[in-house]
C-alpha cells in the first residue's frame, strides 16, 4: 500500500473524486480534533509521507553541488529564480529599527511584495514547462496560497514547521498534476528546497523571526523538520565520512555543511546556540547521534514528521486544502 501510495504521490495524479463542483481558492479545513483523525488517517496523508520518503530515496547519498541547476529541468530552473529573486528583496528592506529583539516589521513589507508579485512570479515558472503550458494560470491561481504561507506568518512575524510544510506542498502538488516528473525529484530537494532554505535562513536572521510554537530545546531545532529528513537521506552510505556520532563536531560541520542539508542544518544550531554544549541544548540532536546509521536516522525521522508535523493539531491547523490536494472529507 505504501508503495501505491508512493507512486500515486510523484508519478501518478493524487485521485480526483469524479464529480465535484469548484472547490475554490486553497483554505484551512482542519478546525477540531475530529478533522485531524479524518487527515491523518487519509490516504493523502499516507501520500505526503510517501512523497517525502520519494524525495529522500531520489538523494540518497548525493551531495549539493552548484553544477546541478545548470542541468536542471527547466522547472527546477524556473523555481530556483523565483527563490533567487525573494532572497534578493530581503536587500530591499533593511530591519527597521524597534525596542523588541524578535520579530522585526520590516519582514512584513517583504511578505506584502510576495503577495503582490507571488502568482506572476509563479506563473513566469509554469510557463517555460511543457507539461504545464495548459494549466499554467490555474496552477499559478492555486498553489500561490501556499507560496504566501510558505516563508512565515506576518501577523505574528514566526516561522515553523507548518509554513515549511506549505512549501513542501507545492512540490506535492506539482508531483501530483505530473508537472515535477519522477527525473526532477533529486534536483527537487538539491537545488529548490535546498534555495528554499537559504532563504528560510536569511529571513530567519534578517528579521529574527520567532519560532512559531516552538518545541523549545526538545525539538530537532526552532525551525524546521524536513531539512533532517533530506539530509540524512543524503548521508545514508556516508559514515564513513560523517559518522552519525560526530555530525556536529567542528571538522565534520567546517568541511560537510555546503554539501549535506543535515550538517548544515546542524551548523544553524550550533550558531544559534553557541555558548552551551550541544547535548544541553538540542538533546534530541544529540540523542540522535546515538543512532548507528544514517538508514535507521532516515526512517526514524520520516515517522517523526509524520507524527509532530502532518500529525500535530497546532501544526497541521494551517495546512490549506484545494483543487489539487482535496481535503479528504470531500472525496469520494
Amino acid at each position: 500500500a505504501a508503495a501505491a501510495a508512493a507512486a500515486a504521490a510523484t508519478a501518478g495524479r493524487v485521485e480526483q473524486p469524479t464529480a465535484v463542483a469548484d472547490i475554490g481558492q486553497p483554505r484551512k479545513r482542519i478546525i477540531s480534533q475530529e478533522d485531524l483523525e479524518l487527515f491523518t488517517q487519509s490516504k493523502l496523508c499516507q501520500q505526503l509521507v510517501s512523497f517525502a520518503s520519494e524525495l529522500s530515496q531520489a538523494v540518497k547519498g548525493i551531495p549539493q553541488s552548484p553544477e546541478r541547476l545548470t542541468s536542471a529541468s527547466p522547472l527546477i530552473q524556473g523555481l530556483s529564480e523565483l527563490l533567487v529573486e525573494l532572497e534578493r528583496w530581503i536587500d530591499d528592506f533593511p530591519p527597521l529599527a524597534q525596542p523588541m529583539r524578535f520579530g522585526n516589521k520590516a519582514f512584513r513589507q517583504w511578505h506584502a511584495r510576495l503577495v503582490e508579485r507571488g502568482e506572476g512570479m509563479l506563473l513566469a515558472a509554469f510557463q517555460s514547462v511543457p507539461a504545464a503550458a495548459d494549466s499554467a494560470n490555474e496552477l499559478a491561481t492555486e498553489l500561490v496560497h501556499y507560496l504566501h504561507g510558505s516563508f512565515g506568518d506576518e501577523r505574528r512575524i514566526d516561522y515553523g514547521t507548518g509554513h515549511e510544510t506549505a512549501f513542501f506542498a507545492i512540490l506535492f502538488a506539482l508531483g501530483a498534476r505530473g508537472i515535477l516528473a519522477k527525473s526532477d525529484a533529486a534536483d527537487a530537494v538539491l537545488v529548490v528546497f535546498a534555495a528554499y532554505i537559504r532563504v528560510m535562513r536569511r529571513l530567519q536572521a534578517v528579521y529574527v523571526l520567532e519560532p512559531a510554537g516552538s518545541h523549545g530545546v526538545w525539538g530537532l531545532d526552532d525551525f524546521h523538520a524536513l531539512p533532517f529528513v533530506f539530509g540524512a537521506a543524503q548521508l545514508v552510505g556516508k559514515e564513513d565520512e560523517v559518522p552519525t556520532g560526530d555530525v556536529y563536531r567542528e571538522r565534520i560541520v567546517a568541511e560537510y555543511a555546503d554539501q549535506y542539508l543535515y550538517v548544515d542544518a546542524i551548523r544553524q544550531v550550533l550558531i544559534a546556540k553557541k555558548g552551551a554544549p550541544f547535548h544541553e541544548t538540542s538533546p534530541m540532536l544529540y540523542d540522535i547521534t546515538g543512532v548507528p546509521n544514517w538508514q535507521k536516522t532516515l526512517t526514524g525521522l520520516i515517522k517523526m514528521y509524520q507524527g509532530e508535523v502532518l500529525g500535530k493539531y497546532p501544526v497541521i491547523q494551517h495546512f490549506l486544502f484545494g483543487q489539487t490536494i482535496r481535503w479528504p472529507g470531500d472525496c469520494s
